[in-house]
Formats: structure tokens, sequence, C-alpha cells
């Protein structure tokens, strides 16, 4: 019986599963971050991946499941590096400024994980909650628990760790978000230190804060 070539080099050729399914997010959130939800057709991911659009569809059946499975690997990603960072650390302190420098450095890494963000807001934003927030929420507790140790060492002023962490995840997200959007693209690792010596150290000179606080 004759060796059909072709067929035995695609048997080599053929990849696991989870190697395929990540070359095929890999290519999705190019392509949804460069084109958004709307504009992309499936056929774009599929061929940036090199497979065919019926693989793609065995993995995700609609371009919906396939756009969320894209920012659920983004936030996942996310939250891995900067848990991957700060695990070793205990003092409550340097876990906040590692964990704001992983994650600016993450994006900076990644400038196409914003722009998903953005394409994800506008297309779905009316319908359910940003896929982003839904995984900030999950880690709400653990970084309240950081912040109340903060509080806890006396070396905050500020005694509500709900009040630190909603101005540390504005900063963080609003900054990316801006740093995108405008143009600018400065280095967002840079940033992160500036960012916290503004925050941690203030605006103001000691005298100045003295005054502005019996007012």
């Amino acid at each position: 019986m004759p060796v059909n070539n072709n067929e035995c080099q695609a048997k080599r050729l053929r990849k696991p599963p989870a190697e395929r399914c990540e070359e095929i997010l890999y290519a999705a959130i190019k392509v949804f971050a460069e084109q958004g939800f709307r504009c992309t057709d499936v056929q774009q991911i599929a061929d940036l991946a090199g497979v065919g659009k019926g693989t793609v569809y065995r993995f995700y059946p609609t371009k919906d499941e396939l756009f969320q499975a894209a920012v659920d690997d983004v936030m996942l990603r996310l939250t891995s590096q900067v848990d991957a960072a700060v695990q070793e650390i205990t003092d409550p302190l340097e876990h906040l400024k590692q964990g704001f420098r992983t994650y600016m450095s993450f994006f900076q890494q990644h400038p196409e994980a914003v722009e998903l963000f953005v394409h994800e807001c506008a297309e779905f934003g009316k319908v359910s909650k940003p896929r982003y927030f839904v995984y900030s929420d999950l880690r709400r507790t653990t970084w309240l628990n950081v912040y109340q140790q903060l509080i806890d060492s006396g070396r905050c002023r500020v005694n509500d760790p709900e009040q630190i962490l909603n101005a540390i995840s504005n900063l963080a997200y609003g900054s990316v978000l801006v740093n995108r959007i405008s143009g600018r693209n400065s280095s967002l690792e840079v940033m992160a230190d500036e960012l916290l010596d503004t925050l941690l150290h203030g605006v103001l000179g000691p005298t100045q804060t003295v005054a502005a606080s019996d007012e």
C-alpha cells in the first residue's frame, strides 16, 4: 500500500491541543487589539495562527467566545506576573511598590493588552462587566490585606485600606490607559517610579504639608 507523504508530514506536524490553543490566542490578541472586535474576521486570526478557520471554531465556537478568551488570557498572565513578583515579599510597603512596578512593566511589554481592554469596553461594556474589573475584584481582598498590614505598621497617614486600594488601582489603570490612548507612549517602567514617588511622598514639602493639614 503506497504511503502518502503529505499525510505523514501532517501527522508529524500536528501539535498538542494546548499548544495550538496558545497559538490561536496569541493571534487573536494581536488581531483584536489592532482591528477591534467588530472589524476582525476570524479568518485573519486563523491565517496568523497558521491553522484553518474550522480549527479556530473547534476551540472557540463563536467570535465572542474567542474574544473573551483572549481577554482572559491577558488578565491571567497579568495577575500571574504580579503574584510571582510579590510572593516572597513580606514587607507590605515593598509588596505595594513591587506589585505596582510589575503591573506597569507588564503593559510596557504588552501594549496590545491596553487596546484589547479599550475594545472590550466599547463592544461589551453595556452588556457585561469588563473582564479587567472582574479579575481585579477577585484580587481585591488580597490587596486590602496588604494595605491593612501597611496601616498596622504605623507608616500610613491614611487609615482606610479601601481608600488606598482605590487610589492605587485608579492611578495605575488610568496612567496606563492615558499613556496609550494619548499617543505619548512614555516608558511605563520609568513612570512607575515617578508615580510611586508622588504617591508615597506627596507633592507638597514638609512645611506645606503641615500647613495644609491645619486648614
